[in-house]
């Protein structure tokens, strides 16, 4: 009886560790392992309206798909016979030391995606030993941006009309440390983003959205 039981247990076990390694698999299989993945499982998490904001462009999306075919073409030309037991991807960006030439965009609304939002984004840039550029639409202030974390980081700016409400940004971005601006001088309007006017994802919306949670820059 006892060894019934015994053989009982070994056998459960057997099957229990079998599952595990079997779980384990499909759980590494489904990590992403690229950037075009990880866009697959955003997909899967956000809303339709917030993911075709993110991942959409202007008109027939000509200049989205260009920008794509124009990473596409850039090849890393292999080092062979060298010696690379050190590799040091590390360089300069207006003075400041960054752990590779790779920079966080500025890109808005972060909040759509995570409630940290634009927080998160700068704690894992700083993390990353990388510069990131503050949106000019973050969905957090750059007082809230900046006090995030230690790190260097610089500001994305559009021009206004109003120039009174550039300088006001650039006042407070200065204030709060930020050490650079980063002048964006190709929208002299709002491109006709179609997936959002199908989404009725608007800027009116957008504003709503900012105003409830009263994070925006332009409300603060």
């Amino acid at each position: 009886m006892s060894l019934t039981l015994e053989l009982m247990n070994w056998v459960l076990d057997m099957v229990l560790q079998i599952i595990r390694e079997l779980l384990g698999k499909v759980t590494m299989s489904s990590e992403p392992v690229n950037v075009n993945e990880f866009k697959a499982l955003a997909e899967r998490a956000l809303p339709k309206m917030y993911f075709e904001f993110y991942a959409g462009g202007a008109e027939d999306e000509h200049t989205l798909k260009a920008n794509e075919e124009a990473y596409q073409r850039i090849t890393i030309r292999p080092r062979v016979l060298v010696d690379v037991s050190r590799i040091d991807m590390s360089t300069r960006m207006l003075g400041y030391s960054i752990s590779s030439p790779i920079m966080v965009a500025p890109s808005g609304l972060h909040k759509l995606a995570n409630p940290e939002g634009e927080l998160a984004t700068a704690r894992a840039a700083a993390a990353s030993n990388t510069i990131m550029i503050l949106s000019f639409g973050s969905s957090y202030s750059v007082e809230e941006v900046a006090a995030s974390c230690n790190a260097v980081r610089f500001f994305q700016l559009y021009v206004y009309k109003q120039r009174h409400v550039a300088a006001n940004l650039v006042e407070r971005a200065e204030r709060s440390g930020y050490k650079a601006i980063v002048l964006t001088v190709d929208c002299p309007r709002m491109g006709r983003r179609e997936a959002d006017i199908k989404n009725r994802f608007s800027s009116y919306c957008i504003s709503s959205v900012l105003s409830g949670w009263g994070y925006s820059i332009l409300f603060h």
